[in-house]
């Protein structure tokens, strides 16, 4: 397994054939969004490779030298493997000279279907199991409330800088009226 950039017609075969799919549509960005941030430098698209197959993948805002993890998945098929732990490995190394490495996972919190409850919660484990943290802020974007977690060697950000580095991700792909009326720190 290696992770490996996306070129732009895999982008859009996962796209369309994964994230509809995977996410649901108030949590997915339309992809001519997507593709503007990466031909702007702000955003990376990466599949996790076994050999030409795509097995999953992570999709990455960028700013500077600062992460966040907008969208990752593995493929239904290939789920239960291990693969999403080997995914955040490959992240991680990928990263490794990143200042900052965040991620937004959904709050169960705020669920009143307790089949979505199980699922967010199985999802948010996950995430601590693989290396990342709760940072204890807390986020709604585009109305859906997540929890912001962190991952990395160094030593966690204040709740503060949390903040500070969720909002410039967003203000540095969505236009500023959009930011205003859909994030929310």
């Amino acid at each position: 397994m290696k992770l490996s950039m996306l070129t732009k017609e895999q982008v859009k075969k996962v796209y369309y054939e994964r994230m509809k799919a995977d996410f649901p549509p108030n949590e997915l960005k339309p992809l001519a969004m997507i593709n503007k941030a990466v031909e702007q430098g702000s955003y990376e698209c990466m599949g996790l490779m076994d050999g030409e197959e795509i097995a999953g993948y992570v999709f990455v805002i960028r700013h500077g030298e600062d992460y966040l993890v907008d969208y990752l998945a593995i493929y239904p098929k290939r789920r239960n493997q291990g693969l999403g732990g080997e995914l955040i490995r490959l992240l991680g190394e990928y990263l490794v000279q990143a200042k900052s490495i965040i991620g937004e996972v959904e709050n169960p919190e705020f669920t009143e279907n307790e089949e979505e409850r199980r699922i967010q919660t199985r999802r948010f484990a996950f995430y601590m199991r693989n290396g990342f943290r709760d940072t204890g802020v807390r986020a709604a974007c585009f109305g859906v409330p997540y929890i912001i977690i962190e991952m990395g060697q160094g030593s966690a950000h204040t709740g503060e800088e949390i903040k500070a580095l969720y909002e410039r991700h967003y203000r540095a792909i969505l236009p500023k009226g959009m930011f205003e009326k859909n994030v929310i720190v």
